[in-house]
């Protein structure tokens, strides 16, 4: 999911434009999971994203992206937007406004209730049995005609 992320992030931030990603490491919890940050003479502009894998937007989730705007902003520092990435389908609809709610579409949240589907059962005759090519002709090969 996270190489995913820092595609989405590289294509909405260009290096070309200034744009610094900073992945967090694992072990520290202070951190969000990716902060953005460029230098504008002497300004420094952050975007913080937090990426969950959960199918609803909770409140822990809003407390946690305040919290780390708190201890990333600064007198020099300007945190331009606090985002969490989910997977397409959650249910983001308890979100404040001033937290962006981003969707991967490479993950999507399925349905826990739903069971997955019964493969049919093959009948005895066709055990073992390999289907027929839908075509009696012979096939060309058009790279020895070439």
């Amino acid at each position: 999911m996270y190489p995913y992320v820092r595609e989405l992030l590289r294509r909405r931030f260009p290096t070309s434009k200034g744009w610094v990603i900073k992945e967090r490491e694992r072990r520290n919890g202070y951190e969000p999971d990716y902060i953005v940050e460029r230098r504008r003479s002497n300004k420094i502009e952050r975007h913080i994203f937090e990426v969950k894998k959960e199918p609803k937007a909770r409140e822990e989730h809003v407390r946690q992206v305040n919290r780390y705007a708190k201890y990333l902003s600064g007198p020099n520092v300007e945190i331009k937007s606090k985002n969490i990435i989910y997977p397409a389908g959650a249910d983001v609809s308890g979100l404040p406004p001033d937290i962006r709610a981003l969707k991967l579409r490479k993950f999507k949240v399925g349905n826990q209730n739903s069971r997955p589907k019964k493969t049919s059962q093959k009948k005895k005759s066709q055990k073992g049995h390999t289907p027929r090519r839908k075509s009696a002709k012979r096939r060309r090969n058009w790279n020895a005609l070439l």
